[in-house]
Formats: structure tokens, C-alpha cells, sequence
């Protein structure tokens, strides 16, 4: 595939990724752009529209619609989909860039997940955020949003959504209250959350939480796996429990990354596109050359959250090592998507295009890649407290392994129903506001 963008005014571009709702690649590849009638006065929904009968891997099931009859692209979408697609979507070409190519996104910098008792919790924190700021940390409760309880949560994610001041009232992990009046700002997001050396008895465990991919990962990943390297570890734990998705590229370099030289230079994923574009099936080897690993075995911690890029990494090394996965089943994203991009509108059109698998051909976990280990994530704990429950039950798999497969005790933990807020619009991507 060229590497050969138009910027010329009305064409249609595209921009490969793997996601549930995050991310991309900045490398811009040409497409059938004569395909596409480029009028002045052709509406959004008529892009749209065209660009899912040309490209939608489900192509041959579209209905025939007047794409006018509806109010906005996503109605569109919305009624054209197949059943199973969950995730095509449109949106500002301008904020989905800004996300894919720097990692940004205009907000407050924090996510936001709901408990069985509807409370809301906070999940992860950028550093250079707002919340990240103030000191809000994973664990902490929201108490209300804008004077609202979670009584009332339509009208918290309409306040979250509008372009303005948004007054927070947090209990932090000691109990302690506190309230801040936040405004938003551009964040620029360090998707490696945490990491740590853990030594339990003889092993020596790297532990890596992982936010997303996205272009300035492969960097902080680096330094990680550099790190690891250097301290010898013996076993590792990727924790991708939030991990919605992202650039396929930084994909397979995490696979090279922990898989080392049992994957190097070998087949890990194969893509499938519609019969239109067959010519963009592809092979993917592992051709990485960067710092890697040498373990074993590798430890994922999932939940449904898990998507997409992050599934594609697990479902990649499945074929070369042993991959033991700790906590829920994951969300269940074999397929994905380009960026059309039509500049004159600022608007991105993101149908699913394709399908991946491994090399052994499997890659149909639309119901998720299951849990070795069910067990429940503690929200109220920050990373690395070896006491949070998907982490010790991890460290405990590493110790004796044979707890992943017969332990009772572990396995009887109750599975908290963790929820993510209703997201709007760019924040769908990010899973955060």
C-alpha cells in the first residue's frame, strides 16, 4: 500500500486502525477515490453512504436508503448496520486526527466507570490532565457532577458533554472529600499507566498497564521493555483491562515486544477485507526491531472493556507461547476499521472494513477471548496495590500456576458489574471525558 495522500479539496482519504472505540494510524493511504463523486453541494450523509456500499466489510447486506431522510450521519449509520457491527461510526475529522496522530483529546482526563449500586468510580487519570493535576487518582468516587447524583445520570452526561466548566465532588481513597470546578483542556494521554518489578518468592515480574495505541506508544512502550529487559525479568503481566483498541501498527510491535524471538520474523496476522478490495488482504509479520522479552508464559488481566488492537495481541501470541488471561472475557472485536476522511466537511467516516485473525486462521471472538481466571476487578484500589484483586490472583497464577485452572477460591470472587459512562461523541474513542 502507497503511502500517498491527496490533500486536494472534496477527495477521500483513509486511515487503517483496529478499534472499539479508539484510535488509528497516521499513515494515510490512498484509496478508490475515483470511486467517489466529489460535487460541492454533496452532503455528509451522501458520503457517508457511499463510502459504506464501496468499503463496509459487510457490504453485500446494506439496505437501499435515501441517505437524506436522516436527521445526522450517525441515524444513518445507526440503520444501515449489521447486527453485530457495534462500532462504525462518524464524527469531526478535526478531533478524530487530533486524537489518532498526538494523542490528545479536549477534556477533563479522567475515566469513569458505574458499579452495580450505580456509584461512579474513577478508572484511570491522565498525568497532564485537569483531574491528573489535582491529584484524583484510579479509586477515587464521584459524589455528584454538577450538583447531580447518579440518581440522575442522563443529566451528568449531558453536563459532561457540553463545552464547559464541569464541578466535581470526589471522595478520595482515605475517605476524605473534595470539590473542584474543572475546565477543559487538551490532554495529551500517557497510555502506559503504570508499571512496576514485582518479586514474589524466585519470580521476578514485570507488570505493564496499558491504556491504548496510539502513535506516541511505541516510545513509552520502549522504555518499559527496556527496563524489563535490563531487570531480567522471569514473567510478565500486561494489564489491558481498559485497553479499548488502537493503532494496528503499535499491535503487532506489542506482540514482537513480549513475544520475542518466539515470533520474530514470523506470520502473526492475517487481514480480510470485502471482495471489492481484496486486494488489501494482507499478511503481517513480525519484523519489529526493538527491545523484546524472553518469558515463558504471558499474563494478560482483561475485562469487557478489552478491545479490539488489544485483542488482536492476545489472539496473536496464542499460536507461540503460553497466554493465561486473568479477569473477564474481553469485548469481542475480531474487525477493523479505516478513516475516510473528507476535509471540505470535517467530518471522519469509520465503517468496519475488515477482519483479522492469527495465523492459525482464528479471529471469530466476536462473545470475547475467554478467561483462563474469572476474576473481579477492584476499582476502589490504584495499579500495582498487589492487593487488587486481578492482580493478586495474577501474581497467585504465576506462583502456582496450577490456580489458574483448579482454584475454587479465586475463581468464587464476586464480578463486579462495572459500567463506563454514557461517552459522547470523541470521547467514545477515548473512554474517557
Amino acid at each position: 500500500m502507497k503511502n500517498c495522500i491527496s490533500r486536494k479539496k472534496n477527495n477521500i482519504s483513509k486511515i487503517p486502525l483496529l478499534l472499539i472505540v479508539f484510535f488509528s494510524t497516521a499513515t494515510f493511504l490512498t484509496t478508490s477515490c475515483s470511486s467517489f463523486r466529489h460535487e460541492e453541494d454533496k452532503t455528509a450523509n451522501e458520503y457517508i453512504y457511499e463510502t459504506f456500499q464501496d468499503w463496509y466489510l459487510w457490504n453485500n447486506m446494506l439496505p437501499k436508503v435515501d441517505p437524506n431522510t436522516f436527521e445526522t450521519g450517525q441515524e444513518l449509520i445507526d440503520s444501515i448496520c449489521v447486527e453485530q457491527d457495534r462500532w462504525s461510526f462518524a464524527g469531526s475529522l478535526t478531533s478524530v486526527k487530533q486524537l489518532f496522530e498526538a494523542g490528545e483529546f479536549t477534556g477533563f482526563g479522567g475515566s469513569m466507570m458505574l458499579d452495580a449500586q450505580k456509584r461512579i468510580w474513577i478508572g484511570q487519570v491522565y498525568r497532564n490532565s485537569p483531574m491528573g493535576r489535582i491529584g484524583v487518582q484510579r479509586g477515587w468516587e464521584i459524589k455528584s457532577i454538577d450538583g447531580f447524583t447518579t440518581e440522575y445520570l442522563e443529566e451528568i452526561n449531558n453536563a459532561l458533554a457540553r463545552n464547559q466548566s464541569v464541578t466535581f465532588e470526589f471522595v478520595d481513597n482515605n475517605g476524605e472529600t473534595h470539590t473542584a470546578t474543572l475546565k477543559r483542556e487538551v490532554v495529551t494521554m500517557n497510555t502506559v499507566l503504570h508499571s512496576s518489578i514485582i518479586e514474589e518468592g524466585p519470580h521476578k515480574i514485570g507488570y505493564l498497564v496499558f491504556d491504548s495505541f496510539v502513535e506516541t506508544s511505541e516510545a513509552e512502550l520502549d522504555s518499559v521493555f527496556t527496563r524489563f529487559n535490563q531487570e531480567k525479568i522471569t514473567d510478565l503481566i500486561v494489564d489491558l483491562r481498559y485497553n479499548g483498541g488502537g493503532l494496528n501498527d503499535i499491535a503487532y510491535k506489542l506482540t514482537a515486544m513480549i513475544g520475542g524471538s518466539k515470533v520474530k520474523n514470523k506470520l502473526i496476522t492475517l487481514t480480510q477485507h470485502n471482495s471489492n478490495h481484496f486486494n488489501y488482504n494482507s499478511e503481517k509479520i513480525a519484523d519489529y526491531k526493538g527491545t523484546s522479552v524472553e518469558v515463558p508464559t504471558v499474563h494478560f488481566i482483561t475485562t469487557k472493556e478489552t478491545a479490539s488492537a488489544s485483542e488482536v495481541v492476545i489472539n496473536n501470541l496464542i499460536p507461540y507461547m503460553e497466554v493465561v488471561i486473568v479477569g473477564r472475557a474481553t469485548h469481542g472485536k475480531p474487525v477493523g476499521m479505516y478513516i475516510f476522511e473528507v476535509e471540505k466537511l470535517d467530518l471522519a467516516i469509520l465503517p468496519i472494513c475488515f477482519k483479522t485473525t492469527n495465523k492459525d486462521g482464528n479471529g471469530d471472538y466476536f462473545n470475547g477471548l475467554q478467561p483462563t481466571l474469572e476474576v473481579a476487578d477492584d476499582i476502589t484500589r490504584p495499579w500495582g496495590d498487589p492487593e487488587e484483586g486481578m492482580l493478586k490472583a495474577t501474581i497467585a497464577c504465576i506462583a502456582n500456576p496450577a490456580l489458574a485452572s483448579s482454584s475454587t477460591a479465586l475463581k468464587s470472587q464476586a464480578i463486579h458489574a462495572l459500567e463506563p459512562l454514557k461517552y459522547q461523541g470523541i470521547h467514545q474513542l477515548i473512554g474517557a471525558y
